[in-house]
């Protein structure tokens, strides 16, 4: 998917290039096309270029980006620029758009990828002005193609189709100083298939499925004269961008087989969301989800598993260049109502002395960090391993939540940390409430899981650190003092 996000972007570049040019003739809306690649640091090359009555026709069009690590070439047979004598321009290139994509990292192992990038039924007609300039396509389909991976020079048997059918969008582009892209786009389904096998034929593995109401948003802003091959020195110079991905429903099957075992495993989903952004502040990456179903058989295994989840979601945020000064991040994980099929349940607690309510988990993170490195530039990252790569300087604990079984664990704080000493010296105070906790002990006890002697350790490892609220639930205050003490409700402990 990585790939194909990259081989799309090409072709909607090359839309939005033509967009900038929209007012001027075909052969310098060309120009506008190569110059902005040869600005990225690419190489472009083209076989004949020709005007033919209203329409500028370039053959050959190969786009082109080496560096140490690897590559990564895109041709095109054939681009149209139509004049169409309204101050507009349609463009229209091959159906079929053949990728490379190769690594060749100084250690591990080099990966090279043969990709079509395909469409049908494109049309894009693009409104505007030279430096703010609107443009609108539909496509009835596009897809992306792989089959067969080269790595180390050895094939594996590799294929991989993805459809998206029902497309539109809308772009806006507006260069009077610098670039900033803004887009709205949509798709009805998209559907893929992939399948692969062990080199050595001990495996297969297959899988299928689609989303369906696909639809986002994207802001991208670039000035000028930044070169983008050096994304630290980029977002420095003012580079930011973000977008906001979401989808209605989908499902997928996968299938897996080896000498020893199989397994088929099934899953449906409602809606979705993904989210990204980054720019100098820091980058951040998240998604949520709701009502996932999945059910998986495996040959070894007596029962199938069935596992179901009303809602999940995540997120990381966190600063991507080294300052003086310490900066936000955060962390988000959860997962709401999660339950096990009835057949899972039996084979540990056929008595059903446990209770069965949904399991949740959540855990919800803040804070702020000074980074003593730039990691995403690459002379630096390389030295990473050498020393810490930053500092913590405060954790706040907006929200724990984890709740199985009958009992609950609750709790939030917020600490700052010491780092003059070499070794972080936190400071603050933890709050936790444990409801429950007593009556799981006992359940256990009772089915043989938990052997008496270590229950009773438990119930004094809880009453050493918690003071009971009511019946059956306990409350903590951990501190850590400037003493470089740790106390338990008001008792030190360390």
């Amino acid at each position: 998917m990585k790939k194909l996000t990259g081989s799309s972007a090409l072709i909607a570049l090359l839309l939005s290039t033509t967009a900038v040019c929209a007012e001027v003739t075909a052969e310098e809306v060309w120009q506008g096309i190569a110059g902005y690649y040869t600005d990225l640091g690419q190489t472009v090359s083209t076989g004949s270029q020709e005007m033919q009555g209203d329409t500028f026709v370039i053959t050959d069009a190969v786009f082109k980006n080496e560096v140490p690590e690897g590559g990564f070439q895109a041709s095109v047979a054939e681009i149209r620029l139509k004049e169409l004598g309204d101050g507009r321009v349609e463009m229209t290139m091959s159906e079929e758009v053949p990728v490379t994509v190769t690594t060749k990292p100084e250690t591990g192992e080099a990966v090279d990828m043969a990709m079509n990038v395909t469409h049908s039924g494109f049309a894009m007609i693009v409104s505007g002005s030279a430096d703010d300039t609107v443009y609108d396509y539909t496509a009835p389909e596009m897809g992306f193609s792989m089959d067969g991976v080269k790595v180390d020079d050895a094939e594996v048997p590799l294929k991989l189709n993805a459809t998206l059918s029902g497309n539109s969008g809308s772009y806006r582009m507006t260069s009077a100083d610098g670039r900033k892209v803004t887009s709205d786009l949509a798709a009805e389904k998209l559907d893929f298939a992939v399948t692969a096998k062990d080199p050595e034929g001990k495996g297969t593995f297959s899988a299928s499925g689609s989303l369906t109401g696909l639809s986002g948003t994207s802001d991208v802003t670039i000035p000028a004269g930044v070169d983008m091959t050096n994304m630290h020195d980029a977002l420095q110079a003012g580079v930011a961008m973000d977008g906001n991905f979401a989808y209605t429903g989908g499902g997928y099957v996968m299938d897996f087989a080896d000498e020893n075992d199989n397994m088929h495993a099934q899953s449906t989903g409602g809606g979705g969301t993904l989210h990204f952004a980054m720019s100098a502040d820091g980058m951040s990456y998240g998604g949520t989800g709701k009502d996932a179903k999945i059910a998986v058989q495996v040959s070894s295994f007596p029962l199938p598993i069935d596992l179901s989840m009303a809602e999940s979601a995540f997120n990381f945020a966190m600063p991507v260049a080294k300052s003086d000064e310490a900066q936000p991040f955060g962390l988000l994980v959860k997962f709401v109502g999660l339950e096990v099929s009835e057949g899972l349940w039996g084979m540990f607690d056929p008595a059903a002395q446990l209770p069965r309510d949904p399991a949740t988990l959540i855990v919800d993170l803040s804070g702020a960090a000074k980074l003593l490195v730039n990691i995403l530039d690459p002379k630096e990252a390389d030295a990473m391993g050498a020393q810490p790569p930053g500092e913590l300087n405060a954790l706040d604990i907006n929200e724990l939540k984890l709740s199985a079984v009958g009992a609950e664990l609750t709790g939030n704080g917020a600490l700052t940390f010491d780092n003059t000493a070499g070794i972080p010296k936190p400071l603050g105070a933890v709050d936790l409430q444990l409801n429950g906790a007593n009556a799981l002990i006992d359940k256990l006890v009772a089915m043989g899981f938990v052997p008496e002697d270590q229950a009773m350790g438990a119930r004094m490892m809880m009453g050493l650190f918690a003071v009971p609220t009511g019946e059956d639930a306990l409350s903590s205050k951990i501190e850590f003092k400037e003493d470089g003490g740790v106390y338990a409700n008001g008792q030190r402990v360390q």
